[in-house]
């Protein structure tokens, strides 16, 4: 764990450089799953996926998402040694390809996001 108490010793060099940078005090992160192309990572605010050779890339080696009402994740089928994962917010759609030996950690994080979701929608009085 780095000085502000962010968990990143398991991601790895690049990404965790990349995350450092973007996380805000006091965040941590909860899941993170290697991708294809780039490394999908849930913190107890965001959803980020961090591009490879994000350091090279720094208006959009990072994405973000805030985990409120309008995030919606779905996963879909895995074919041929691949399942995607599709990131939905407004019109905004990304796509983001998962090989199927990292898929159930796929699958473990859309979970977790779903319910820190529903969890902040209910603290608004929103609906999702």
């Amino acid at each position: 764990m780095d000085p502000a108490g962010r968990a990143t010793d398991h991601l790895p060099g690049a990404v965790a450089a990349a995350v450092k940078d973007v996380l805000h005090a006091e965040e941590t992160v909860v899941h993170a799953v290697p991708a294809i192309g780039c490394t999908v990572i849930l913190t107890d605010r965001r959803l980020l996926i961090v591009r490879d050779g994000a350091s090279f890339r720094p208006r959009t080696g990072v994405r973000e998402w805030a985990l409120r009402a309008g995030l919606n994740v779905r996963a879909g089928l895995v074919r041929q040694g691949t399942g995607s994962l599709v990131v939905h917010w407004d019109r905004d759609v990304t796509s983001i390809f998962v090989r199927s030996d990292r898929w159930n950690d796929a699958l473990e994080l859309v979970d977790e996001l779903r319910g820190r979701v529903r969890i902040s929608v209910e603290g608004t009085g929103r609906t999702p």
